[in-house]
Order: structure tokens, then C-alpha cells, then sequence
């Protein structure tokens, strides 16, 4: 199973298997399921042993055995197993370090030594996972996929009216809020859960302003949620990193692409304005680095051929954040903007 995030794939899998169980337990056939969630990377003994540890076959962390040793540990246990076994790996992509040997013992080996039928599910955000296997593997394995396609306006509306139903009143929606979201998430990213968090922000400013929710707030949640992981990460970052990115900003303002030593100029006057000793050329190039990888801006290095190499800054975020960001700068440093003047 593949697809983005957000789309439905572990809950769907998971009700799926319930209702299978279920169905085997009204007609008397053994059933057995195993949810093994890597939600992180992992190596292959991990993975092994978390897997033994759902089945009962071993502790957590155990070392000291090989991974021949925990493979028997997981195929004794299962001796006792005659009717349907699922393993269920959900994010079978985290399995980082001899991937080969994991998915060899779960596709090759196990199903020879055990009495029961075992069916493998594997889900995975990521479409190209299984490129790297080993062509053995992908063979025996026969693999069938379902992808699933992000959600649709009509199917987030669905979703997004069962969530008001159980937590809100209907009486403090205006008419269109639901649709609203519903049509911007389709739009954007068909991610259910993004959806739902815009809706309980909406729900959150309403309830801060005494008001119903209309369109408007629905407009105001989606442009906080943009803003406050910017301006949660300005608060906490060092004092140069912000003069660096208030720089940056600033020169934004010119309409052009921004060059790195014109950066260090409007950095290192704002640094005598607000009492900082400048870094040097190269560590302020270092922090541009530095903002690039938080996303506040693009700084690609370009070449100008016998004039050296140079960044590029371009600022990744609306205008609007652009602003909220200069004003809590400023404030950080207690400046006002006309007490900064730039070359």
C-alpha cells in the first residue's frame, strides 16, 4: 500500500483487519495480526525484534544473540499458529541497515517454517521503497499495490462533518466553512489531518474572539499556522542568526535576487546598530546556510566565473510572515525600523 501521508492508509488497514478478524472468528478459523509500526529507522535486528516482541517470542533490546537466534526465537513461537497470520509492517522503508535480510526471512524464509498462512502487508509513503530489494525477494513476493490517492474535497467535507458533529456546535458555523476547508485542503495537500488542524485552529480564534466561526477566521487559522512555526523558531534562535535572517529580509526588499556580500553590508550594519560584534565573512555565509535548511530562505551558491562564487538569497515565505518576522526581530533587539539604515 502506498500513498502520501494523511491519506488513510494505517486506519483503513487497520478496520480492514478487524472486520476480518472478526469474520474468522464467527466462522471458527484462527486469525492472528501483528501491527509492526517503524515509524523510525531502524537496522534489521530492531526491526526483527520488535517484531519478536509482538509475537511474544523475546524482550525488547535483547542483545547478546544473533539474528539467526531471533529468527528461530520467532518462528518456534509461531509453531503453535495453524490458521491466518498477518504481519502487518507499516513504514517498511524505515528498515535502513540489511534490508535484504529482513524482508528475506519475512518473504522467503518464514512462511516454509511455520504451519499457519502467512499474508504480508507492507505500507510505505514512499512510491519507489521496494526499487532497492533483491530481485529473489521481489519475485517470492509477488507484490500487488494499492495506491492511495490523496483526499478529495468531497471526501474531506465527509470526514470534516464527522469532527464537528462529535466536537462542536453546528449552530457556530457560518454556512461554507466546512466547504471552505475542505476545497483549500483538497487543493493544497488531500492530507486529512491538516484539514482537521485547520478546522480546531478556526475553532480556537472563534472561541478566543467570542465569535462563530466564518470565512474569515478559516483564513486567519491557515495564515497562523503558516506563521507561528516561523516565529516560534525566530523567538528561540541566536541573536546573529536573526540579524542574519533580518538582513536577508531586508534586502528582499530591492526586488532582486540578493548576493551574499551585499547581505554582509546590511548584516553588519544592523550589528553596529543593535550592539553586536559582526561575525566574519565566511561564518555569516555559514548561517545563510543555516537558514536555508530551516526554510526561511533559498540560498543556492552560483558561480560568476572569474569574479568567484557567491550565494543567492531569495526569502521562501509570504510577505506577509515576511513582516511579522522583521517586527519581532526588531523587538528582540528593541529597535524601531527607522533606526536601521543600510548601505
Amino acid at each position: 500500500m502506498l500513498g502520501k501521508t494523511g491519506t488513510g492508509k494505517t486506519i483503513t488497514l487497520l478496520y480492514l483487519l478487524h472486520e476480518f478478524e472478526q469474520l474468522c472468528s464467527e466462522r471458527h478459523i484462527p486469525f492472528r495480526r501483528f501491527h509492526l509500526d517503524l515509524c523510525c529507522p531502524v537496522p534489521c535486528f530492531r526491526a526483527l525484534n520488535n517484531l519478536a516482541c509482538l509475537i511474544g517470542a523475546s524482550k525488547f533490546y535483547k542483545r547478546g544473540i544473533s539474528l539467526d537466534d531471533l529468527m528461530l526465537s520467532i518462528e518456534a513461537h509461531l509453531q503453535a499458529e495453524t490458521g491466518y497470520i498477518v504481519v502487518f509492517v507499516d513504514e517498511a522503508d524505515n528498515v535502513r541497515t540489511d534490508t535484504d535480510t529482513f524482508f528475506k526471512f519475512l518473504v522467503k524464509r518464514l512462511p516454509q517454517r511455520i504451519p499457519g498462512k502467512l499474508i504480508l502487508v507492507f505500507v510505505s509513503n514512499r512510491l519507489n521503497w521496494s526499487d532497492n530489494l533483491d530481485p529473489r525477494i521481489k519475485s517470492c513476493l509477488k507484490m500487488r499495490e494499492l495506491i492511495f490517492e490523496p483526499y478529495d474535497a468531497e471526501s474531506l467535507q465527509t470526514i470534516l462533518g464527522i469532527r464537528v458533529e462529535k466536537a462542536l456546535r453546528v449552530n457556530l458555523l457560518d454556512e461554507g466553512v466546512i466547504s471552505k476547508i475542505a476545497a483549500c485542503s483538497s487543493r493544497t495537500h488531500g492530507d486529512a489531518r491538516r484539514a482537521v488542524d485547520l478546522l480546531t485552529r478556526s475553532a480556537y480564534l472563534a472561541e478566543r474572539s467570542g465569535s462563530r466561526i466564518t470565512l474569515d477566521t478559516v483564513d486567519l487559522a491557515g495564515e497562523e499556522i503558516e506563521r507561528d512555526k516561523y516565529l516560534a523558531m525566530i523567538r528561540t534562535s541566536p541573536k546573529h542568526l536573526q540579524a542574519a535572517l533580518y538582513a536577508s529580509l531586508v534586502g528582499k526588499e530591492k526586488g532582486r535576487a540578493l548576493r551574499s556580500g551585499d547581505a554582509y553590508l546590511a548584516y553588519d550594519a544592523f550589528c553596529h546598530q543593535a550592539g553586536l560584534t559582526p561575525l566574519t565573512q565566511r561564518a555569516f555565509t555559514d548561517i545563510l546556510s543555516e537558514l536555508d535548511m530551516y526554510g526561511f530562505i533559498r540560498a543556492p551558491t552560483v558561480s560568476r566565473g572569474r569574479y568567484g562564487r557567491t550565494k543567492e538569497i531569495h526569502v521562501s515565505v509570504t510577505p506577509a510572515i515576511v513582516e511579522q518576522m522583521k517586527r519581532l526581530i526588531l523587538s528582540n533587539f528593541d529597535l524601531k525600523s527607522t533606526e536601521v539604515t543600510y548601505p
